[in-house]
Protein backbone atom coordinates (compact mmCIF):
# COMPACT_ATOMS: atom_id res chain seq x y z
CA UNK A 1 0.00 0.00 0.00
CA UNK A 2 2.48 2.89 -1.23
CA UNK A 3 1.35 6.03 -0.06
CA UNK A 4 -0.43 8.86 -2.22
CA UNK A 5 3.06 9.58 -3.65
CA UNK A 6 3.06 6.01 -5.54
CA UNK A 7 6.04 6.01 -2.50
CA UNK A 8 6.50 2.82 -0.10
CA UNK A 9 6.76 4.47 3.76
CA UNK A 10 7.33 2.29 6.63
CA UNK A 11 6.89 3.62 10.12
CA UNK A 12 8.80 2.40 12.48
CA UNK A 13 7.58 3.68 16.11
CA UNK A 14 9.93 4.68 18.87
CA UNK A 15 12.97 2.45 17.96
CA UNK A 16 15.02 4.07 20.53
CA UNK A 17 12.55 1.72 22.91
CA UNK A 18 11.04 -1.07 20.50
CA UNK A 19 14.57 -3.07 20.28
CA UNK A 20 14.07 -5.78 23.10
CA UNK A 21 15.47 -9.36 22.33
CA UNK A 22 16.42 -8.31 19.12
CA UNK A 23 13.17 -7.11 17.67
CA UNK A 24 14.61 -4.25 16.10
CA UNK A 25 15.98 -6.97 13.50
CA UNK A 26 12.66 -6.68 12.26
CA UNK A 27 12.98 -3.01 10.81
CA UNK A 28 16.37 -3.93 9.65
CA UNK A 29 15.23 -6.99 7.39
CA UNK A 30 12.42 -4.69 5.95
CA UNK A 31 14.84 -2.24 5.00
CA UNK A 32 17.07 -4.97 3.19
CA UNK A 33 13.60 -5.83 1.29
CA UNK A 34 13.14 -2.55 0.93
CA UNK A 35 15.91 -0.72 -0.09
CA UNK A 36 14.17 1.94 -2.09
CA UNK A 37 11.29 2.16 0.59
CA UNK A 38 11.45 5.30 2.81
CA UNK A 39 11.68 4.61 6.77
CA UNK A 40 10.24 7.03 8.90
CA UNK A 41 11.53 6.59 12.65
CA UNK A 42 9.38 8.17 15.17
CA UNK A 43 10.91 8.96 18.07
CA UNK A 44 9.36 10.20 21.69
CA UNK A 45 9.28 13.88 20.54
CA UNK A 46 7.64 13.27 17.32
CA UNK A 47 4.56 13.59 15.38
CA UNK A 48 3.38 10.17 14.79
CA UNK A 49 3.62 9.91 10.36
CA UNK A 50 0.15 7.83 10.92
CA UNK A 51 -1.24 11.35 12.43
CA UNK A 52 -1.29 12.83 8.96
CA UNK A 53 -0.27 10.67 6.28
CA UNK A 54 -1.11 6.61 5.14
CA UNK A 55 2.39 4.92 5.87
CA UNK A 56 2.01 1.85 3.88
CA UNK A 57 3.02 -0.22 7.20
CA UNK A 58 3.05 0.97 11.14
CA UNK A 59 5.78 -1.51 13.01
CA UNK A 60 6.52 -1.25 16.74
CA UNK A 61 8.31 -4.07 18.53
CA UNK A 62 9.15 -4.96 21.55
CA UNK A 63 10.14 -3.09 24.78
CA UNK A 64 10.50 -3.06 28.54
CA UNK A 65 7.43 -2.29 30.95
CA UNK A 66 8.68 1.70 31.57
CA UNK A 67 8.51 1.69 27.99
CA UNK A 68 5.44 0.05 27.45
CA UNK A 69 3.68 2.62 29.40
CA UNK A 70 5.58 5.76 28.13
CA UNK A 71 4.66 4.33 24.20
CA UNK A 72 0.70 4.51 25.68
CA UNK A 73 1.20 7.85 26.90
CA UNK A 74 2.83 8.95 23.63
CA UNK A 75 0.17 6.95 21.56
CA UNK A 76 -2.85 8.12 23.73
CA UNK A 77 -3.26 11.83 21.50
CA UNK A 78 -3.54 9.54 18.33
CA UNK A 79 -5.57 6.43 19.72
CA UNK A 80 -9.11 7.73 17.49
CA UNK A 81 -6.10 7.99 14.24
CA UNK A 82 -4.70 4.68 15.16
CA UNK A 83 -8.31 3.45 15.02
CA UNK A 84 -9.58 4.89 11.99
CA UNK A 85 -6.44 3.62 10.02
CA UNK A 86 -7.00 0.07 11.53
CA UNK A 87 -10.64 0.13 10.62
CA UNK A 88 -9.37 1.44 6.67
CA UNK A 89 -6.99 -1.71 6.50
CA UNK A 90 -3.70 -0.43 6.89
CA UNK A 91 -0.76 -2.59 7.69
CA UNK A 92 0.42 -2.83 10.89
CA UNK A 93 2.47 -5.33 13.10
CA UNK A 94 3.00 -5.43 16.50
CA UNK A 95 5.54 -7.95 18.03
CA UNK A 96 6.96 -8.79 21.46
CA UNK A 97 5.55 -7.14 24.28
CA UNK A 98 4.23 -4.50 21.98
CA UNK A 99 0.76 -5.81 21.70
CA UNK A 100 0.55 -5.15 25.51
CA UNK A 101 -0.06 -1.34 24.67
CA UNK A 102 -3.08 -2.40 22.86
CA UNK A 103 -5.26 -3.64 24.90
CA UNK A 104 -7.83 -2.37 27.78
CA UNK A 105 -5.51 -2.49 30.62
CA UNK A 106 -2.01 -3.77 31.99
CA UNK A 107 -2.62 -5.33 35.70
CA UNK A 108 0.84 -5.28 37.45
CA UNK A 109 1.36 -7.48 40.12
CA UNK A 110 0.68 -5.40 43.16
CA UNK A 111 -3.28 -4.42 41.42
CA UNK A 112 -2.42 -1.16 40.59
CA UNK A 113 -3.66 -0.97 36.87
CA UNK A 114 -2.32 0.68 33.58
CA UNK A 115 -4.74 2.11 31.29
CA UNK A 116 -4.15 0.65 27.37
CA UNK A 117 -4.81 2.16 24.77
CA UNK A 118 -8.42 -0.35 24.16
CA UNK A 119 -7.89 -1.01 20.48
CA UNK A 120 -8.44 -4.42 21.38
CA UNK A 121 -10.28 -5.91 23.55
CA UNK A 122 -7.95 -8.46 26.69
CA UNK A 123 -6.32 -7.78 29.59
CA UNK A 124 -2.26 -7.95 29.94
CA UNK A 125 -1.35 -9.04 33.38
CA UNK A 126 2.55 -8.71 34.56
CA UNK A 127 3.46 -12.08 36.68
CA UNK A 128 7.00 -10.42 37.41
CA UNK A 129 9.46 -12.16 38.34
CA UNK A 130 7.69 -15.41 36.72
CA UNK A 131 8.92 -16.37 33.20
CA UNK A 132 6.98 -17.50 30.05
CA UNK A 133 9.01 -19.04 27.31
CA UNK A 134 8.48 -21.38 25.05
CA UNK A 135 8.82 -22.21 21.26
CA UNK A 136 6.51 -21.54 18.64
CA UNK A 137 5.09 -23.05 15.68
CA UNK A 138 1.79 -21.97 14.82
CA UNK A 139 -0.60 -21.53 11.34
CA UNK A 140 -0.96 -17.95 10.64
CA UNK A 141 -3.70 -17.80 7.74
CA UNK A 142 -3.66 -14.93 5.40
CA UNK A 143 -7.07 -14.56 4.04
CA UNK A 144 -10.06 -16.94 4.15
CA UNK A 145 -10.07 -19.21 1.79
CA UNK A 146 -6.01 -19.44 1.41
CA UNK A 147 -3.38 -21.94 2.60
CA UNK A 148 -2.01 -21.31 5.90
CA UNK A 149 1.31 -20.13 6.48
CA UNK A 150 3.69 -21.87 9.27
CA UNK A 151 5.13 -19.50 11.65
CA UNK A 152 7.88 -19.91 13.75
CA UNK A 153 9.27 -17.91 17.07
CA UNK A 154 9.76 -17.49 20.86
CA UNK A 155 8.53 -16.34 23.35
CA UNK A 156 9.78 -14.63 26.62
CA UNK A 157 7.36 -12.53 28.55
CA UNK A 158 6.81 -11.87 32.28
CA UNK A 159 2.93 -11.63 30.86
CA UNK A 160 -0.24 -13.85 30.82
CA UNK A 161 -3.13 -12.54 28.35
CA UNK A 162 -6.89 -12.69 29.37
CA UNK A 163 -9.03 -12.18 26.28
CA UNK A 164 -10.81 -13.48 23.64
CA UNK A 165 -9.57 -13.87 20.25
CA UNK A 166 -11.04 -16.71 18.72
CA UNK A 167 -12.87 -14.19 16.21
CA UNK A 168 -9.44 -13.01 15.26
CA UNK A 169 -6.17 -14.64 15.89
CA UNK A 170 -2.38 -14.27 14.70
CA UNK A 171 -1.68 -17.77 14.72
CA UNK A 172 -3.15 -21.45 15.65
CA UNK A 173 -0.09 -22.67 17.63
CA UNK A 174 0.78 -26.48 16.71
CA UNK A 175 3.45 -25.96 19.09
CA UNK A 176 3.74 -23.56 22.08
CA UNK A 177 1.38 -21.59 24.24
CA UNK A 178 -1.10 -19.00 22.84
CA UNK A 179 -2.74 -15.20 24.54
CA UNK A 180 -1.76 -17.70 27.77
CA UNK A 181 -0.64 -21.15 28.40
CA UNK A 182 -4.23 -22.29 28.76
CA UNK A 183 -4.78 -21.13 25.10
CA UNK A 184 -3.32 -22.62 20.96
CA UNK A 185 -4.57 -18.97 19.62
CA UNK A 186 -1.82 -16.49 19.65
CA UNK A 187 -2.14 -12.78 19.14
CA UNK A 188 -4.83 -11.33 17.86
CA UNK A 189 -5.60 -9.70 14.07
CA UNK A 190 -7.98 -7.22 12.87
CA UNK A 191 -8.22 -6.29 9.83
CA UNK A 192 -4.35 -5.74 8.91
CA UNK A 193 -3.18 -5.12 12.26
CA UNK A 194 -1.53 -8.05 12.98
CA UNK A 195 -0.18 -8.35 17.21
CA UNK A 196 1.82 -11.22 18.10
CA UNK A 197 4.21 -11.93 21.22
CA UNK A 198 6.92 -13.81 18.89
CA UNK A 199 10.23 -12.56 18.70
CA UNK A 200 13.13 -13.80 17.30
CA UNK A 201 12.60 -10.85 15.11
CA UNK A 202 9.68 -12.52 13.65
CA UNK A 203 10.18 -11.19 9.89
CA UNK A 204 13.90 -12.68 9.44
CA UNK A 205 12.74 -15.86 10.77
CA UNK A 206 9.35 -16.49 8.63
CA UNK A 207 10.07 -15.77 4.64
CA UNK A 208 6.44 -16.78 3.78
CA UNK A 209 4.93 -14.35 6.27
CA UNK A 210 7.36 -11.53 5.38
CA UNK A 211 6.59 -12.74 1.66
CA UNK A 212 2.68 -11.79 2.72
CA UNK A 213 3.78 -8.49 4.52
CA UNK A 214 5.63 -7.36 1.51
CA UNK A 215 2.52 -8.41 -0.80
CA UNK A 216 -0.05 -6.47 1.67
CA UNK A 217 1.95 -3.48 1.45
CA UNK A 218 1.73 -3.57 -2.35
CA UNK A 219 5.35 -4.75 -2.64
CA UNK A 220 4.60 -7.53 -4.85
CA UNK A 221 7.77 -6.66 -7.38
CA UNK A 222 10.13 -6.49 -3.99
CA UNK A 223 12.19 -10.04 -3.39
CA UNK A 224 13.10 -11.09 -0.02
CA UNK A 225 16.44 -10.55 1.39
CA UNK A 226 19.07 -13.20 1.29
CA UNK A 227 16.14 -15.73 0.89
CA UNK A 228 18.21 -18.70 -0.06
CA UNK A 229 19.79 -18.16 3.88
CA UNK A 230 16.40 -17.44 5.60
CA UNK A 231 14.22 -20.31 3.59
CA UNK A 232 17.45 -22.79 4.90
CA UNK A 233 17.26 -21.39 8.63
CA UNK A 234 13.41 -21.46 8.37
CA UNK A 235 13.20 -24.84 7.49
CA UNK A 236 15.74 -26.30 10.23
CA UNK A 237 13.67 -24.55 12.95
CA UNK A 238 10.29 -26.10 11.40
CA UNK A 239 12.21 -29.40 12.30
CA UNK A 240 13.88 -28.58 15.36
CA UNK A 241 10.96 -26.78 16.76
CA UNK A 242 9.02 -29.84 16.95
CA UNK A 243 11.99 -32.06 18.34
CA UNK A 244 10.28 -33.49 21.83
CA UNK A 245 11.60 -31.38 24.91
CA UNK A 246 12.22 -28.57 22.61
CA UNK A 247 9.05 -26.30 23.92
CA UNK A 248 11.12 -24.74 26.87
CA UNK A 249 9.28 -24.82 30.73
CA UNK A 250 6.99 -21.72 31.88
Amino acid sequence: MPDRAGKTVVEVLYPEYANQAGDNGNAMYLRACLPDATFVETSHDDVPYFAKHVPSLVLLCGMSEAQQEKTIELLMPYRDRLNELVDAGVPMLFTGSAPEVLGSKIVNPDGSEVCGLDILDFVTHRNMPERYHDVVIGDFVPAPGRQSIKVVGFKIQFTQVEGHNQAGFFCHDEVGFGLNKDTKLEGFRKNNLMATWLIGPLLPLNPDFTRFLLDLMGRTDAPLAFEEDVRAAYRERLKTFRLPGMGLAY
